[in-house]
């Protein structure tokens, strides 16, 4: 009997194991009737019944995107809550021992059809899924602790039915950790929070609370839940873009977030996976844990596309969570159809080179620099706060904007946070600190090594691409005059990003700070809907704000007089497919004769413009160009309408060099004809028309008295000159 029970047990384990769910299966049905048989199994199939395979599904960053995405092709780009949740169901029908599980941000910066609706369709279908617990992510901060706190719940007896857990976050009551059985088995979910969440949110919001390393607070946690023995498995849920590094022996497996991005560190310790974001990826860890020796067998990590997840319902739905996602699109619907604004270009977000617009915060973007233009010019026609320019944080916007009708949904995704638009005044000084910021530390920031300010068309900047963070910005230029450290210039930007969100601290408005946000009293979708309808012309810019400049092998405050120097440049292009690229880039040198600038003939390069990740460096060259004596400026522009001044030698650049004409070689001219609102003429060639305009009535007065002076001395007969045109006699001496 016990030969025949192994022969069933192998044949179907054999006949199961084709597939991940099936394997998963058979595990259940070998165990099943070793444990009815305990009394007549071996010692090793003893030990067989008492190891438990485990099942942890997981998502990241699901921002309330609640609906299914399609690709143009059809497949299927974002699975939507309904397919995912269907997902779920079946892996836990093949495997009773299934755990859903979220590693935070499962709200905030939501689409139009979760947002309008206070996120609330989210919370629900999280809950009709059965989630069994979820970190603390940055967004769900995004109304302040409050609003997790009183409406959404993080002990799952306000909206969120599930906990929400955050080790490292300190001042407020929030449980570090939660523990559910699955078939004897004791798993600790610990939650943790990016340790930079104060610098993402309203100050305001977060009083009182400190966010520590997550990773240290994780692994503390996790070993008190096994000293303890509250847990025999834990699982990490972190809300950062983290690798293995760092956590301690008693993390088993880990679900990282954050950053968006696709990891899967299978083979390291512990095992690390992160499913990106929106759904597009679905985390699944396999667990082995034996009861009997008390310790995990084996970890494997992977992530689930959303093709798998779809293919594996047959493109089907939960019927439940179906009917919430389709009350919430009703519900949306009515106002997110209206047409607000007919646009004739396209505007789209960074990317990274695989993942797509979106997934590369660290360039600039058409849609970013455009934000900060329309951020400008509403406070500026709609407010007596009259600012010099405007700004916006790439990390606040959410959604492309594609060329033809845009509708109030598609207005409101790109930028879906609800924020008031704001100024502050703050020295030409503290700007450049404020563009400084924009590289971080990458040891800290991982993923996200540079966050990249969108800025107003009349703000352009040069910076050297591999200078010691803190001292890259090489020139700054505001309607084409150079900045001034001590002036005063008023910024407008949404007040996230001006009460130092994303750790813009250069603003100097938090506690203590000596510069203080002035409100306007306008909502960001409101301003840019109405700005969408003014401008029907509205284009995406062909050239950059900022320019890399990179000196190779030579300081340029002191280049040596007629020797060749390498430029390494960077940030000539845009990185999504559709933006304006550069082909070819050019250099040249001005130095001065005396009151002329004289331009050298340029060099020329072909511009490589393969994506460079999570910064903006992408579109690339090198050149070498011979210095001239008494060089002052380096000019480099691009087919594409980049065009920016670099100061050499010590010079410092005045309004004249970004006015006036274009440069031709040895010409005489004051620089490009970019940067300034009016380019007007030099003073050389005003002098020029005026002597003009003199020496022309001079002319004329002589020629006229000419005239006179020879019809007087009879030198011209009187028939040649009309009856109008009679002039009198002996206006002038006679001729002697």
């Amino acid at each position: 009997m016990v030969s025949s029970l192994l022969t069933f047990e192998l044949s179907v384990s054999g006949a199961l194991s084709m597939s991940r769910k099936l394997s998963r299966a058979a595990l259940a049905l070998v165990v099943t009737p070793s444990v009815a048989f305990a009394s007549l199994s071996t010692p090793a199939q003893a030990a067989e019944a008492d190891q438990v395979s485990l099942n942890i599904l997981g998502v990241t960053d699901f921002h309330g995107h609640i609906s299914q995405l399609k690709n143009k092709d059809g497949s299927i780009k974002e699975i939507g809550a309904g397919a995912l949740a269907c997902f779920v169901n079946k892996e836990r029908k093949a495997n009773p021992n299934t755990g859903f599980v979220s590693a935070g941000d499962n709200i905030g910066g939501s689409p139009f059809v979760s947002s309008i609706l206070k996120d609330k369709p989210t919370i629900d279908v999280l809950n009709a899924m059965k989630l069994e617990a979820s970190a603390v992510g940055n967004h769900e901060l995004d109304k302040g602790w409050d609003d997790l706190n009183g409406r959404v719940g993080v002990d799952g007896t306000k909206l969120a039915k599930f906990p929400h857990l955050a080790a490292n976050m300190k001042g407020v009551q929030v449980a570090p950790s939660h523990v559910v059985e699955k078939d004897g088995v004791k798993i600790g979910y610990v939650g943790a929070v990016t340790d930079k969440t104060s610098e993402m949110v309203s100050p305001s919001g977060i009083k009182g609370i400190t966010f520590g390393d997550p990773v240290a607070a994780a692994s503390a946690e996790a070993t008190r839940l096994k000293q303890s023995g509250e847990a025999d498995v834990v699982i990490g849920l972190i809300h950062e873009g983290v690798t293995s590094e760092g956590f301690g022996k008693d993390v088993d497996a880990v679900i990282a977030g954050h950053t968006h991005v696709n990891r899967n560190l299978t083979e390291s310790k512990p095992p690390v996976v992160q499913p990106a974001n929106y759904g597009m990826l679905v985390a699944d860890i396999d667990v082995v844990y034996d009861k009997s020796a008390k310790r995990v067998v084996s970890v494997k990590t992977s992530n689930r596309s959303a093709t798998e997840v779809s293919q594996a319902c047959e493109g089907g739905q939960d019927p439940e969570v179906k009917k919430i996602v389709d009350a919430a699109e009703a519900a949306s619907k009515v106002e997110g159809s209206k047409v607000v604004a007919t646009i004739p270009n396209s505007f789209y977000r960074g990317s990274n080179k695989e993942g797509g617009a979106g997934t590369n915060r660290g360039t600039e973007s058409t849609l970013n620099s455009m934000l900060a233009d329309a951020t400008l010019e509403s406070v500026n026609n709609s407010t007596s706060y009259k600012a010099d320019i405007g700004v916006m944080n790439a990390g606040g916007v959410r959604e492309d904007l594609e060329e033809g009708e845009v509708t109030y949904e598609e207005a409101y995704r790109v930028q879906p946070f609800n924020n008031t638009l704001g100024v502050v005044d703050i020295t030409g000084e503290q700007l450049k600190k404020v563009l400084e910021q924009q590289w971080r530390t990458p040891e800290k920031d991982g993923d996200r090594p540079v966050l990249a300010l969108g800025l107003s068309k009349n703000v352009e900047y040069t910076y050297d691409h591999k200078a010691e963070l803190g001292s890259r910005i090489t020139s700054v230029s505001i309607n084409g005059k150079p900045l001034e450290p001590a002036k005063t210039y008023r910024v407008a930007g949404n007040n996230f990003l001006l009460a130092e969100g994303d750790g813009f601290t250069g603003f100097n408005t938090h506690e203590g700070g000596a510069n203080k946000i002035q409100d306007t009293g306008l909502v960001d979708i409101d301003a840019f809907n109405k700005y969408l309808d003014a401008n029907k012309d509205l284009k995406a810019r062909n050239d950059q704000t900022s320019v890399g400049v990179h000196f190779v092998d030579a300081d340029p405050a002191k280049l040596e007089a007629n020797k060749k120097v390498k430029v390494e440049l960077a940030s000539l292009s845009y990185t999504t497919e559709g933006e304006p690229k550069a082909k070819t880039v050019k250099v040249s040198f001005a130095s001065k004769d005396g009151n002329k600038t004289v331009w050298t003939a340029p060099a020329s390069a072909d511009v490589d413009n393969t994506i460079t990740d999570g910064n903006n460096e992408t579109g690339q060259a090198t050149i070498e160009a011979t210095v001239p004596a008494g060089a002052i400026m380096m000019r480099v522009t691009t087919d594409n309408g980049t065009d920016h001044l670099v100061p050499v030698n010590g010079y410092t650049m005045t309004e004249a060099d970004s006015n006036g004409t274009e440069p031709t070689p040895g010409s005489d001219s004051s620089g490009s004809n970019k940067g300034s609102s009016s380019t007007g003429s030099s003073k050389e060639q005003q002098r020029g028309f005026w002597a003009f305009l003199f020496g022309g009535l001079l002319s004329a007065l002589a020629g006229a008295g000419l005239l006179v002076w020879a019809y007087d001395n009879g030198m011209i007969p009187k028939w040649m000159i009309p009856s109008w045109m009679k002039l009198p006699k002996h206006i002038l001496p006679k001729a002697r």
